[in-house]
């Protein structure tokens, strides 16, 4: 038994040398990788190596700095983003390549790998933009997408195109649903906005002519006194009764001078998800589903707790 432990340990003796020698390097940097190091660069130097030689010399000078030169105002993006407390992660493998959170984890961007194409050595990479708010995606008008071309150089890899695309999947069902709840929303702010406008301006034209009182006249509403170049207030949707997928009516100016008025925000499309917005000389903007104008100011949901509108056109 003992000569047995001898000729090990002898055995240990001979290949511990070459077990050494014959450490297994590390792999190649792949075309992703070099991309991640690229625009995740910690020094500059990160990403011009991996530009063409050509491109490199032409745009990359001695004494330039980020704001005088685009190439190192692009390579510092990842340190910025770094610095300024972004969660960022990149991934060398799988669907994704990189996401950063904002807003305490509120927002997050992930950027997705469409397409990862390897033919001899070029290698073509297609990247799409995503964003979330609260874990759920938010549509975009348009999808981002990047293509980059790179080439093996002596075992690097350069960057040899770059190409900006705009996807637009109008064939896909919920892109569309998402776009036009987008749409819905902005249209349904902007009506708001508006009939704010509309109640604030009627009581300042009331104060100014008090001999007519409120007008049911968008014309008339907004329009200068003579001789008054400045503090009359604009009107967002130009004098048109019809805006922003709205239709916008004045009424109820009767008397003289007149003591009341109405205005409505009408949806246009009777199958728009969005709210109808009414407010009238109390000031009290109110808000509730549907088409009717009557239904908005008897059970229409107070948006304002009825606060007097003010208008201050200095």
């Amino acid at each position: 038994m003992r000569h047995v432990w001898s000729i090990l340990f002898v055995a240990l003796a001979v290949c511990s040398p070459l077990l050494a020698q014959t450490v297994t390097p590390p792999p190649p940097q792949s075309a992703r990788q070099a991309l991640i190091e690229m625009f995740m660069a910690k020094d500059e130097n990160d990403f011009a190596k991996h530009l063409p030689d050509d491109a490199r010399k032409s745009l990359i000078h001695k004494g330039e700095n980020p704001d005088t030169s685009v190439v190192l105002r692009i390579s510092a993006l990842g340190h910025q983003m770094m610095s300024e407390g972004e969660h960022i992660e990149t991934f060398d493998v799988g669907p994704t390549i990189l996401t950063f959170d904002e807003n305490n984890g509120h927002e997050k961007v992930e950027v997705v790998v469409e397409r990862d194409s390897l033919i001899g050595e070029e290698n073509e990479i297609e990247l799409s933009v995503h964003y979330y708010k609260d874990g759920q995606p938010q549509p975009l008008p348009v999808v981002p997408r990047l293509i980059f071309t790179l080439k093996q150089e002596k075992e690097i890899w350069r960057l040899t195109e770059l190409t900006a695309a705009a996807h637009v999947p109008l064939t896909d069902a919920d892109y569309l649903k998402g776009l036009r709840k987008q749409q819905d929303e902005s249209n349904e702010s902007a009506a708001r906005r508006r009939v704010t406008v509309i109640g604030m301006t009627e009581r300042n034209y009331s104060a100014r002519h008090p001999d007519r009182g409120y007008t049911c006249t968008l014309g008339t509403l907004f329009a200068p006194d003579p001789g008054e170049e400045t503090g009359y207030s604009y009107d967002p949707g130009q004098g048109n009764e019809e805006w922003s997928g709205y239709r916008f009516t004045l009424s109820g100016c009767d008397g003289n001078p007149a003591s009341k008025y109405r205005v409505t925000a009408v949806p246009i499309s009777t199958d728009a998800e969005v709210k109808m917005f009414c407010i009238d000389e109390s000031g009290t903007l109110k808000s509730i589903a549907g088409t009717k104008s009557s239904a908005c100011f008897s059970r229409g949901e107070v948006l304002n707790a009825g606060a007097q509108p003010t208008y201050n056109p200095d």
